[in-house]
């Protein structure tokens, strides 16, 4: 999502600029055309609050979803969006809930909204949202919720804040002839009713614009301080657990899911080890000369996005004993469904011809490299069991548990953006939309089957949707007619992985410069 903003969209802005030319109008006596024009600009406004809703959904449907997938990582931003989505609705309501009062006051108990008979009434808004001081009520509303949305954006965003200041303000107007108009005179008083409450719908068309920059601003905190995946842990993987009596003991320290281009520093029992040959990963080798459980551990100083240090102990034992069996993950400590996993295993002394594995949630199948695991079921443990013959007999050796993840979703991008500012020449010149994981060890591609692009033209929203991974000539179309200050959003992209899982993927916003 983007996190760059505009005062206002180019429909809004629009339509606000005719409500200006209109209210100066109405200062020349004009006749009822004019009253006619007002009701029009209404109901533009209220179509712009209905594509303002449906796409502030979205996001919400995005949150919901993220917060599902990883609620670590993404539960307390949705807790904080619902927020923002309660205290939309109430502002919305109350405002409508006026605009209702004074229609029926004005067009008695029947009046409707939509359908307002005394366009040209001067008395009943003043009445009600000056004498009766509901315009004083309306302004502490807005200035509570304009306060609410500001807590929650970061305040290096001065766009933004500037933004939601200008949309939300409540400052009264400058000096007119000598005197002073509050905020609720400027607005309730001296106009028809059908000025009043075309204001009234275009406050609330700032309330769901105002919504709709803080929750992406907020979506797109998700991943702002956090690492690719959601969890770091500290990772030891040995060539074996059990080690011979008079051996030696190896194993590697790793960060799982760490930045290859960053080097951790590895600290046991105060000196730091040496990293493994080729590898991102320290190396501690250390004689037996006992036999036992042996305990040993440290920290790992990592860099986080923020550039912070952060240290992560781990701790680790092993056995020295008679020969025995362990069993090492190739890549990483989990599985991932619908891959091929590959493990080694080996038992100490024994020759791999004799050596029986198994699996639960799963299949295990020998490779060139030891073995293939293909995971069933996400969120259910695979458990590896060994045996093996031994003095003529087979028996049980140990077994290990992994767990089974999801393979990550992809991420979207056009120019290898995802939101933000992007040139029309740059934005023609690609072809279609790209999906990838970066930093995924496996061979995992993901295909974008389906698209649509919408952007503002005309004062109207424009949806175009295509099959496939490419720009479509009308989408094509579309972009060439976007000028500077334009919004462009790429949504409901949909993208099918080598293994057949289907994934829908949030939306790309963008401002073209």
């Amino acid at each position: 999502m983007g996190t760059k903003y505009c005062p206002e969209a180019p429909r809004q802005k629009m339509i606000s600029l005719m409500y200006l030319v209109l209210t100066a109008m109405l200062a020349l006596n004009v006749d009822k055309s004019v009253l006619d024009a007002f009701a029009m600009v209404n109901n533009n406004f209220m179509q712009t609050i209905e594509n303002f809703t449906a796409k502030n959904q979205r996001v919400y449907n995005d949150f919901n979803n993220a917060a599902q997938e990883n609620p670590q990582k993404a539960g307390e931003l949705n807790k904080e969006v619902l927020k923002v989505k309660a205290s939309s609705d109430s502002l919305y309501r109350y405002i409508h809930s006026l605009k209702v009062l004074i229609v029926k006051r004005a067009d008695g108990p029947d009046g409707d909204v939509n359908a307002i008979k005394a366009q040209e009434d001067l008395n009943a808004s003043a009445e009600l949202m000056i004498t009766k001081k509901h315009g004083t009520d309306l302004k502490k509303a807005i200035e509570a919720y304009r306060s609410s949305l500001l807590a929650l954006i970061d305040t290096s965003n001065t766009e933004l804040i500037a933004s939601i200041n200008q949309s939300l303000s409540t400052s009264p107007p400058p000096k007119k002839e000598g005197s002073t108009p509050s905020w609720e005179e400027s607005r309730f008083e001296g106009y028809p009713l059908i000025a009043v409450i075309t204001l009234m719908s275009k406050i609330q068309s700032d309330v769901r614009n105002a919504e709709s920059d803080v929750i992406h601003h907020l979506y797109a905190q998700i991943d702002a301080s956090s690492f690719k995946f959601n969890k770091l842990q500290a990772q030891v993987v040995s060539k074996s657990d059990f080690v011979l009596l008079g051996g030696t003991y190896e194993a590697k320290v790793f960060l799982s899911a760490v930045d290859t281009t960053v080097s951790p520093e590895i600290i046991v029992g105060g000196s730091k080890l040496s990293n493994a040959p080729g590898e991102n990963a320290g190396l501690y080798r250390v004689g037996t000369s006992r036999e036992g459980k042996i305990e040993w551990g440290g920290y790992i100083n990592y860099k986080n996005p923020d550039g912070i240090i952060v240290p992560y102990p781990f701790k680790h034992t092993y056995e020295v004993a008679k020969p025995s069996m362990t069993v090492s993950p190739t890549k990483m400590n989990v599985f991932y469904a619908g891959l091929d996993n590959p493990v080694s295993v080996s038992v100490p002394g024994i020759t791999p011809s004799n050596v029986q594995v198994s699996i639960t949630n799963g299949s295990i199948q020998p490779s060139a490299e030891g073995y293939i695991v293909r995971p069933d079921k996400i969120g259910t443990k695979s458990i590896i069991s060994v045996s093996a013959m031994i003095d003529g007999a087979l028996k049980n050796i140990g077994s290990m548990e992994f767990r089974v993840k999801r393979v990550p979703d992809p991420i979207a991008s056009v120019a290898g953006k995802i939101e933000g500012m992007i040139t029309k020449n740059e934005l023609m010149a690609q072809q279609g939309v790209l999906a990838n994981i970066p930093d995924f060890d496996f061979q995992m591609k993901f295909t974008v089957t389906s698209f649509v692009v919408s952007t503002s033209k005309a004062g109207f929203v424009v949806d175009k949707a295509t099959k496939g991974n490419r720009f479509s000539q009308e989408q094509t179309d579309l972009m060439k007619g976007l000028n500077p200050g334009s919004r462009l959003y790429i949504e409901s992209i949909v993208v099918k992985g080598d293994d057949g899982s289907i994934r829908n993927l949030p939306a790309l916003s963008f401002k073209i410069n």
